[in-house]
This record gives C-alpha cells, sequence and structure tokens, in this order.
C-alpha cells in the first residue's frame, strides 16, 4: 500500500534526503591556505612590519625640590 504524500510533506522529504549532501559539498568551502605547494625557488614578496616607534616629546625633566629656606620664604608670614 503507497501512502498518499502532500506536496509540502514531499518537499520537506526531499530538503531532508539533500541537506547530507549539502553538508558534505560545503566542508570543504572552509578550506584555508594555499590549494597547491609553491615552487621552492619562488619566494613572495611579504613584509614584516613592526610597530612604530613613538618619536613623541620626550619626558619632561624632574624639577629640584627647594631647600629648607626656600620652603619657608614661600609660606606666608605669620601675625
Amino acid at each position: 500500500m503507497r501512502l498518499a504524500y502532500t506536496a509540502p510533506m514531499r518537499v520537506t522529504r526531499f530538503l531532508l534526503q539533500l541537506t547530507p549532501i549539502a553538508l558534505l559539498a560545503l566542508a570543504g568551502c572552509g578550506q584555508t591556505g594555499a590549494l597547491y605547494l609553491p615552487d621552492a625557488g619562488v619566494e613572495t614578496p611579504v613584509e614584516v612590519r613592526t610597530p612604530a616607534t613613538s618619536a613623541a616629546t620626550p619626558a619632561p625633566a624632574p624639577t629640584p625640590e627647594p631647600d629648607d629656606e626656600e620652603k619657608k620664604s614661600d609660606q606666608p608670614k605669620g601675625r
């Protein structure tokens, strides 16, 4: 006895049968890198860049600490 499938059931059944085939076909799309080994004598023009050194303003020189006499002269005079 043959079952009567409706159109949506047939489409779903077809898609379920197609899914493993599609997954296998798409699995190869994730391959990275060269598809072949390059010749031994061929060099690629690769430029290795290093981070730029900052030639910004140098650190300011430390200020000398005031002597005891200079500290006293900076203080306001008492009453």
